[in-house]
């Protein structure tokens, strides 16, 4: 049981990292959205999901204005 949930905070916190680094933001918040994620793994997928997806909200009403 322990081993299936330190794997998942392990995955959830590469999964973390990964999503940061598409929001752009620097090496220093995404090592901290990496150890966010190993220790509170899927609410910190959450956040970054919530941000991702208000990120690809803007992208397209911006190219949208241009077309």
């Amino acid at each position: 049981m322990t081993e299936a949930l330190i794997s998942g905070n392990v995955i959830c916190a590469f999964i973390s990292a990964k999503w940061a680094m598409e929001l752009g933001f620097g090496e220093g918040r995404q090592i901290l959205f990496l150890f966010g994620g190993l220790l509170i793994g899927p609410l910190m997928l959450l956040i970054l999901y919530i941000r991702l997806q208000y990120k690809y909200k803007e992208e397209t009403k911006v190219q949208k204005e241009t077309s």
